[in-house]
């Protein structure tokens, strides 16, 4: 789970920095471990609507044998600190999701410690 949540925080960082701007985007983990995330094309969609039209397809991913887990990966604020939430689906449980507040400074973007960890549930949808 560590080295899927690095990658997914390495391609938030790209965003943020490369791109000039966050795109919401999700992954997932084959089994043989391979790592493919999909960026999301359509600038015509709110946040919401994003979410609701990535959560159909972590549905559909989750009916693939071939995939272990799926994630959405959004950039938000919490508490007044701009963070990327990362909600995380596999066949075990329902949804995982972390949040990390970050800071970019220069070319880099310094992510901070999980603010959801206290508060780590399976959620039932």
């Amino acid at each position: 789970m560590e080295k899927f949540l690095e990658a997914l925080k390495e391609r938030a960082g790209f965003f943020l920095i490369e791109m000039g701007g966050f795109k919401p985007f999700r992954a997932f983990v084959l089994d043989n471990g391979e790592i493919r995330d999909i960026v999301s094309s359509s600038e015509i969609c709110s946040v919401e609507e994003m979410y609701d039209l990535f959560l159909k397809d972590v549905e559909q991913d989750l009916n693939n044998i071939d995939i272990k887990v799926s994630a959405i990966v959004l950039s938000g604020q919490v508490d007044g600190y701009d963070v990327v939430v990362i909600e995380i689906f596999s066949h075990l449980q329902e949804k995982y999701q972390v949040v990390y507040p970050y800071n970019i400074s220069g070319e880099t973007v310094i992510f901070g410690v999980d603010a959801n960890k206290e508060y780590h549930t399976n959620i039932r949808r």
